[in-house]
């Protein structure tokens, strides 16, 4: 037994238990005024008493049964109110003798309050479909002045002004990248498509896409294959590779950006300004930017936080360490290698 439960029931029902001592009371004291013998009284006191534990016990199990049944229904409100709505062509008659009427209005509002849910969860989803349709327009729509000025600047006899306008280029693009990408990932459909995928493909690809960043910035590659194959999204896998890299590129002056790895993981370290040892437990916090982040002007806290949403998305894990002045090593830790 609940004593919770039944602290509850019997709260609930304390007019009517101070009601039932009176009325034994009173029967008690009329017999005893008229001089009957005590023995009818207490007979009569006894039936009484044990009428009442009688129906108080079938009522305490109804009403448990009804709080278990409420209880259970915490985790899917929405699908339980569904059940308790009923047509207007349910006779009356019939549900008013199921229920009573203060549980059939609670019905009623419940019901109607689910239906409210549901048009709200419709307008936000509708809302939410057209804003990711117009962005993925936006993004298709500026890349084709982006790709007119990487054409124009392959021609430019200024070599080492068109590695800087090509460096800031991909930012841009990036930018637009990182649009598309917090959009789809809030939404509530994605295109995860599981494969084994090789990850040094990957991290080449990414490295080759951003080779001309590394290049602007004088910095080097060092790349050792990590012979690492897991199950997991290609495309969001990249994403994450392309966030790091630029991170490291972003915060890192001169020296080498290395990319190695294990049985489980890969690693990308590099030798930049590190992050302080307060903003480490942070990092991954929408919009913070941290100590580093409000020296970089261009910081929008954002890169970090989508790289975790996309992580926990293929079921891997980010792992940061790092020392001011002496660089970052991020490691991406996959559950399960095949």
């Amino acid at each position: 037994m609940n004593k919770k439960v039944l602290s509850a029931y019997l709260k609930k029902h304390i007019p009517a238990i101070v009601s039932a001592v009176l009325c034994v009371s009173i029967t008690a004291l009329v017999l005893w005024l008229y001089g009957e013998p005590i023995t009818p009284a207490c007979l009569c006191a006894a039936l009484l008493l044990l009428m009442g534990l009688i129906f108080g016990i079938i009522g305490y199990r109804r009403f448990s049964k009804k709080h278990d049944m409420l209880t259970r229904a915490l985790p899917f409100p929405q699908n339980f109110a569904e059940t308790l709505s009923f047509s207007e062509e349910d006779d009356a008659s019939e549900m008013e003798g199921k229920i009573g009427l203060i549980e059939k209005d609670y019905q009623l509002l419940l019901s109607k309050l689910s239906d409210e849910l549901d048009k709200e969860k419709e307008e936000s989803s509708s809302s939410r479909n057209a804003m990711l349709d117009y962005y993925t327009m936006w993004v298709h729509q500026i890349k084709t002045p982006i790709s007119a000025m990487s054409l124009i600047i392959q021609n430019m006899e200024d070599q080492e002004t068109a590695n800087r306008l090509n460096s800031q280029l991909l930012h841009v693009r990036n930018y637009a990248d990182m649009a598309l990408n917090y959009l789809r990932l809030g939404s509530e459909s994605n295109d995860l498509v599981f494969e084994k995928v090789d990850v040094d493909e990957v991290l080449r690809a990414e490295i080759k896409r951003a080779m001309t960043m590394f290049l602007s910035s004088g910095l080097q590659v060092d790349f050792v294959p990590t012979k690492l194959v897991v199950t997991s999204d290609r495309k969001w896998l990249g994403f994450i590779i392309d966030q790091l890299i630029s991170n490291a590129v972003k915060y890192q002056k001169e020296g080498t950006v290395h990319f190695y790895g294990d049985d489980q993981s890969f690693i990308i370290e590099d030798e930049g300004i590190g992050i302080a040892k307060e903003d480490l437990p942070r990092i991954f916090e929408k919009g913070y930017t941290g100590y580093n982040g409000h020296n970089e002007k261009q910081s929008s806290g954002l890169g970090l936080y989508l790289v975790k949403k996309a992580a926990d998305m293929i079921s891997a894990d980010v792992i940061f360490t790092s020392e001011v002045g002496k660089g970052t090593k991020v490691r991406v830790l996959f559950g399960k290698n095949e």
